[in-house]
C-alpha cells in the first residue's frame, strides 16, 4: 500500500479510495448530557471518569489493533478550551474537533494559542460554504482536514448524496470539495448523514461511489438512529447495545472511519468491528463473494 492510500495522522492511517486498512474508531467525549459532565454548568467535569473512559477505548484500540481517535466535542466555548485543556494535560493528538460551532471556534483559537498546529488535529464538520465566518477560520487558521457532513432527507440516494458534493452549487459556482481545498484545507473526509436505517443503506452505497471516484476516506455516525427503536418493554441499555454491534459489523467493512458515537460504548463498538474484520479476511482469503446478489 502506498502513501496516496490513506491519510496519515501520526501513527494513524485513514483509508481512502480502498476498504484495506481497518476503520479507524472514533469515540466522542463531553457530548451533551454525558453523565461525567455537571448538567447545570458544562465547564466542570469529573476528570477521574474521564480519565478512565478515554484509557479504556485506547486500551481497547491496543487490544485489537483497531486505530482510534478521541472527538472533544462541547456546547459552550468555555466548556470546550476546559476540555481541550485536559486532554492535552494527559494525552497527545492526533484528535477530532466537534461540538457545536461557537465551541468549534473557541477550541481552534485555544489550539492556536498552545501551539498544537492545525495537521494535529481534524475539524468536524462543514457541511457548506456559505457560513462566511467558518470558512474564513478555517482558511485564516490553515486547517488542514475536515469532516464534511452531507445533509439530506431520509430517502436522499447514493447519487444525490454524490451530487451534494460534486454539483457547483455553493458560492464562486464551485462545489462543496472545490471550495475547501481552495481554502487551502488538504484532507477530506466524507460523512453520509446517518438519520435512521434507510439512511445508512444509502450512506454505504455512497461510500462505494466516493471511495472508487474521488478517492477521500468515507464513514458516518451509524448509531445516531438507535434510541428511535427502543421499547418500554426492553431493557433499553442492553437492547441498543445489541443494535449497536450489529450495525457495527456491517458499517465496518464499508467505512474508512466510524464516528461510533459515546465512549461508553466503546467495548460493543471494538469488538464487533474486530469481528468485522477477521470475517472478512476470511471470506477474502477463500475467494467467497458476498453482498454481490443484492
Amino acid at each position: 500500500m502506498s502513501d496516496s492510500d490513506y491519510y496519515s495522522y501520526g501513527i494513524i492511517k485513514v483509508g481512502k479510495g480502498n476498504f484495506e486498512l481497518p476503520p479507524v474508531l472514533i469515540g466522542t467525549m463531553f457530548y451533551q448530557n454525558q453523565s461525567i459532565v455537571d448538567r447545570k454548568n458544562p465547564e466542570i467535569f469529573n476528570e477521574s471518569k474521564a480519565t478512565k473512559r478515554i484509557d479504556n477505548h485506547i486500551s481497547l484500540s491496543e487490544k485489537y489493533k483497531i486505530p482510534s481517535l478521541i472527538e472533544i466535542s462541547a456546547t459552550t466555548p468555555k466548556s470546550m478550551v476546559n476540555y481541550l485543556e485536559f486532554y492535552l494535560d494527559h494525552y497527545s493528538p492526533p484528535f477530532v474537533l466537534g461540538g457545536n460551532f461557537e465551541s468549534r471556534v473557541a477550541g481552534i483559537e485555544y489550539l492556536s494559542e498552545h501551539g498544537i498546529k492545525p495537521d494535529q488535529y481534524i475539524y468536524n464538520t462543514v457541511s457548506n460554504l456559505k457560513n462566511k465566518k467558518e470558512i474564513e477560520i478555517v482558511k485564516n487558521n490553515k486547517i488542514q482536514s475536515v469532516v464534511i457532513l452531507i445533509l439530506g432527507s431520509v430517502n436522499m440516494t447514493s447519487t444525490q448524496r454524490y451530487t451534494y458534493l460534486t454539483e457547483r452549487n455553493q458560492p464562486n459556482n464551485q462545489n462543496l470539495l472545490e471550495g475547501l481545498y481552495k481554502i487551502g484545507v488538504e484532507k477530506l473526509w466524507i460523512d453520509g448523514g446517518v438519520i435512521d436505517l434507510e439512511s445508512l443503506a444509502h450512506i454505504l452505497e455512497t461510500n462505494e461511489l466516493v471511495r472508487t471516484s474521488l478517492k477521500l476516506p468515507v464513514g458516518t455516525a451509524p448509531n445516531l438512529f438507535l434510541f428511535q427503536y427502543s421499547s418500554p418493554r426492553l431493557n433499553i441499555k442492553f437492547h441498543t447495545r445489541y443494535r449497536r454491534a450489529s450495525i457495527m459489523f456491517i458499517v465496518a467493512w464499508f467505512s474508512n472511519y466510524i464516528f461510533y458515537g459515546a465512549i461508553e460504548d466503546a467495548k460493543e463498538s471494538f469488538s464487533s468491528t474486530y469481528q468485522s474484520i477477521e470475517f472478512r479476511k476470511i471470506t477474502k482469503s477463500r475467494n467467497i463473494k458476498l453482498f454481490k446478489q443484492f
